[in-house]
């Protein structure tokens, strides 16, 4: 297995690996309906702290509480098995491509 640690942001987008992560995660079936429970997760929590006024800082504080494994987790666990290991930068960006992806797709269902 190779490590994507070495990647930087804007050339980790260009080369098409976000894409492919992406695709993985929604060919495996059991692992896209959890990616997309958190984010119908965060939706939920945002819709909360609009009520409360309490800002986004507050939906990044619950969320990764509530379900497990958590959305670091899975975007990890799916990386691992792809590409080997990967910086912390990185993972950042491959889960907010997961929730991102989650989001459009959940957007097109109601």
């Amino acid at each position: 297995m190779g490590e994507i640690r070495h990647l930087l942001h804007r050339n980790f987008s260009k080369s098409g690996h976000l894409e492919r992560i992406v695709a993985a995660a929604k060919a495996d079936t059991g692992f896209w309906l959890m990616v997309k429970e958190r984010e119908m997760e965060r939706q939920a929590i945002g819709a909360e702290v609009d009520l409360e006024g309490d800002g986004e800082d507050a939906i990044d504080k619950s969320a990764p509480a509530s379900l497990t494994p958590t959305i670091t987790e899975l975007a990890d666990d799916l990386v691992s098995r792809m590409f080997g290991t990967c910086s912390p930068e990185v993972l950042v960006i491959i889960q907010q491509a997961l929730l991102d992806a989650a989001r459009v797709e959940l957007s097109g269902v109601r």
